[in-house]
This record gives C-alpha cells, sequence and structure tokens, in this order.
C-alpha cells in the first residue's frame, strides 16, 4: 500500500486577520482511483429546516453521481447511504448552513452515523447570528466499513421558528447550491 501525505492550504479569518495554515491529511490507497472505485455523491436541492430541536436525518434528493459500489435511493430511506463492498472509506458531508428568520443565535450541528451510532468526533457546530448568511459546515470521517454498512448523515438545531438548518440557494445563472453535498469514495482494503 503506497501512502501519499498532503498538505493542504487553508485560510482562516480570525477577528479581522488572515491566518494560513497547512493542514497534513494521510491518504492510504491500494491503487489510483478508478471508475469502479466504490464512490458517489449525492446532494439536497431544497433547504432542510427542522420544526425540532431532536437529531434529524438529512435526506438526499439527488444522486450526482453514484456507481456499483455505493447504493442509494432518492424516494426509499432517502437518509440511507449504503456501502457494497468492504474497505476504507473518505466520508464527507458538508451543509450550506444558515437561517431565514428571526433574532435569537440558533447552533446547527451536523455529524455522521455508521448502522445507526453516531461516528465518534465527527460533530460540527456552527452558531448562526445573521438572517440570510451561510457558512458550509463540513463533517467529514475515514473509516473501515463492510458490506452492507448504512452511513447517514444527521442534523440538529438548537432553537425552532428561526429558519435554522440547510439552506439551499438558486443563484440566477449559476449552478444550484445546494442544502448539502455527500461524498463517499474507497480508498483501500
Amino acid at each position: 500500500m503506497k501512502s501519499i501525505l498532503m498538505f493542504l492550504a487553508a485560510s482562516l479569518i480570525v477577528e479581522g486577520a488572515m491566518v494560513t495554515m497547512a493542514i497534513p491529511q494521510a491518504i492510504a490507497q491500494e491503487a489510483p482511483l478508478t471508475a469502479g472505485t466504490p464512490a458517489a455523491q449525492l446532494s439536497h436541492t431544497k433547504s432542510i429546516q427542522p420544526g425540532v430541536t431532536k437529531p434529524v436525518y438529512v435526506i438526499m434528493n439527488s444522486n450526482d453521481y453514484i456507481n456499483g459500489g455505493i447504493t442509494h435511493s432518492t424516494s426509499r430511506n432517502a437518509a440511507d447511504v449504503i456501502v457494497n463492498k468492504d474497505g476504507s472509506y473518505f466520508i464527507v458531508a458538508s451543509g450550506q448552513v444558515g437561517k431565514t428568520s428571526g433574532n435569537t443565535t440558533c447552533n446547527v450541528d451536523l455529524w455522521l452515523k455508521q448502522n445507526n451510532q453516531d461516528v465518534a468526533n465527527s460533530n460540527t457546530r456552527f452558531s448562526v447570528n445573521t438572517r440570510n448568511d451561510t457558512v458550509v459546515l463540513v463533517s467529514q470521517a475515514i473509516m473501515p466499513l463492510k458490506a452492507n454498512d448504512t452511513i447517514d448523515t444527521v442534523m440538529s438545531v438548537s432553537a425552532t421558528g428561526q429558519g435554522c438548518g440547510l439552506i439551499n440557494t438558486a443563484p440566477t445563472g449559476e449552478p444550484d447550491i445546494p442544502a448539502i453535498i455527500f461524498s463517499i469514495v474507497r480508498i483501500g482494503n
């Protein structure tokens, strides 16, 4: 197995100052990815603004790319992403977080579940203060999965009636900005 060490440049704005840092990310893979590598990119093209503060499963209504290594239905159990082949997988759930009404700060949390169990250390949070502002919140994991394992994305909001959640935006003359984009790819045995 060859190991590739990649450094990603990330820029953060902290209290008006730009901070740039290198983030090491080791990705091990047996061979180059091919069209037969189990992979999928899913999304949801409508805003998801829960009316409850308890966790809710995030459904995906669009199979942007999917091959035989991953199973997902947009009509039946649309939150479930099913793995068809054992291996190590890289999973990314990127939600466009915001709120459309209200004046109360609202926390939006986004995390992953494997076979209905929370994935350790996958939760992320953004505190939304201002209406119509959005930010991308990313939950990710590299983990071993077995055939028939189910991966889900889950979210919660700390306040209802504020329009908090995952916000879909349709800018004129540009591609849709989905409420969430979910990607999964097998990276090794």
